[in-house]
């Protein structure tokens, strides 16, 4: 007689045949010296990962971000606000399932990217934006978008109107609609910093930073939108004045981390930075649009001009004094 085996036991045999595999990866990467791995700047031995796997095994029917919870809890991996960085920690759990030593659950299908993308450009997310803005407004503000409605509405507008659209962000990310007078005007975003840049690297070093202090205490303007029917001169300068004005504060609120840097990408071929200027952000250098993949690095995005600005005044008399100096390459 036979007898059919369950999908549960079916599906638990499988994954346990998918565990084991992992787990003789992991030994064989260890027994040939390619231990420990380096993900997300945090250093991961054999140890490290052999918890990851357990953590896997034991939250599997919970769900990823369980998984990741746990794995933060045990490696003690907390922001120095003490919150989890269970998105990081997310991050690098895919990662290790393309190096084949864990094997993640399969993502719940609300996480689909068609339901994402009508998520956030559905258009009753874009009230009120029609009306035209030609005059400067008396007062700036930024309200802040992360974990509210605001955030759906931030998300929607740069999908819509940003030339590089909405992405989800892995790490610190603070982000603002910007209105003025009442009237939304725009958006803004600041996010943890591009991990290498040579010439960045080397100019924080002179002002006496540490390799490692480039994650913490720089900040990247990763998105900044003012929507089309705004047309007033001179106000993208004075946005990105009170805006880094209001992010240093807020990230300190939310992190417990001071930022003393914030840079950004400019891409000549679309914009030639002037408002960054006016607002004395300083131009040090240039990508040469390679990109990490993995191990390797391709030539796969064009050249962008890098702008950084001194979020004190130490820093930014510091940056003041190298305006002078030619602008080199920049490895990204």
């Amino acid at each position: 007689m036979l007898v059919k085996r369950s999908t549960s036991t079916s599906s638990c045999t499988k994954h346990n045949r998918a565990q084991g595999i992992a787990l003789r990866r992991l030994n064989h990467l260890n027994e040939n010296g390619q231990l420990p791995l380096t993900l997300r700047g945090r250093r991961f031995t054999y140890r490290g990962l052999r918890t990851v796997q357990r953590c896997v095994t034991e939250y599997f029917d919970a769900g990823r971000t369980r998984i990741s919870e746990v794995v933060c809890m045990r490696l003690g991996w907390r922001q120095p606000n003490g919150w989890l960085k269970d998105r990081a920690c997310r991050d690098v759990l895919r990662q290790l399932e393309n190096l084949r030593i864990i094997e993640l659950p399969p993502l719940p299908p609300r996480w689909a990217k068609p339901h994402a993308k009508n998520r956030i450009t559905s258009p009753d997310l874009l009230p009120g934006l029609v009306e035209p803005v030609t005059a400067m407004p008396a007062a700036i503000e930024f309200e802040l978008a992360k974990g509210n409605a605001a955030e759906s509405i931030w998300n929607a507008l740069v999908e819509k109107y940003h030339y590089l659209g909405y992405r989800v962000q892995v790490g610190r990310c603070i982000k603002y609609l910007i209105r003025g007078d009442g009237q939304l005007l725009g958006a803004i975003s600041f996010t943890s910093p591009a991990w290498k840049l040579a010439v960045r690297d080397e100019l924080l070093q002179e002002f006496g930073f540490k390799a490692s202090d480039v994650r913490d205490f720089v900040i990247n303007n990763s998105r900044f939108l003012i929507l089309p029917m705004v047309r007033v001169p001179h106000l993208a300068s004075r946005i990105l004045s009170g805006a880094t004005r209001q992010v240093a504060s807020d990230w300190h609120k939310y992190y417990s981390i001071r930022p003393l840097i914030a840079e950004t990408f400019v891409e000549p071929t679309r914009f030639e930075g002037t408002c960054y200027r006016a607002a004395n952000w300083v131009e040090i250098g240039r990508t040469s649009g390679y990109a990490k993949v993995g191990a390797s690095h391709h030539n796969s995005q064009p050249p962008k001009v890098l702008f950084v600005y001194g979020l004190t005044r130490l820093h930014r008399r510091q940056l003041a004094a190298r305006t002078t100096t030619v602008p080199g390459p920049v490895h990204t």
